[in-house]
């Protein structure tokens, strides 16, 4: 198949193998099957059963198709969420987050990488 579509990777099943893993990224197989063997991949979770190498179809789908991601949240007063509170009168002045009590998610707190 020269090109995949969201449709076609799906209807592969659960699961699929390296070398169609290979094609739809458009790279040789070989370089997929070193990547895993040297634990440098990580576009996907790779299940081994004995020999036999799965690609699970859900990883590829949600890499490859996933929406694209909300817009960062801006860290300018005017868009400060608190200030949208009705019971919360000064929040005109406040300027971060850690004045008016709230907490940063995890998600938007960007850690250092391994190593670096």
């Amino acid at each position: 198949m020269s090109t995949w579509t969201r449709e076609a990777v799906e209807a592969l099943g659960p699961t699929t193998d390296v070398p169609t893993v290979a094609s739809i990224f458009g790279v040789n197989k070989d370089t997929v099957y070193a990547q895993i063997r040297r634990g440098e991949w990580t576009a996907t979770r790779v299940l081994t059963l004995g020999r036999k190498i799965k690609i699970p179809t859900r990883d590829l789908v949600t890499l490859l198709y996933a929406p694209d991601a909300a817009p960062a949240p801006s860290n300018s007063e005017a868009e400060h969420h608190c200030a949208s509170r009705p019971n919360n009168p000064s929040s005109e002045a406040l300027t971060s987050h850690t004045q008016c009590g709230c907490r940063v998610a995890d998600s938007a707190v960007i850690h250092p990488l391994r190593g670096a």
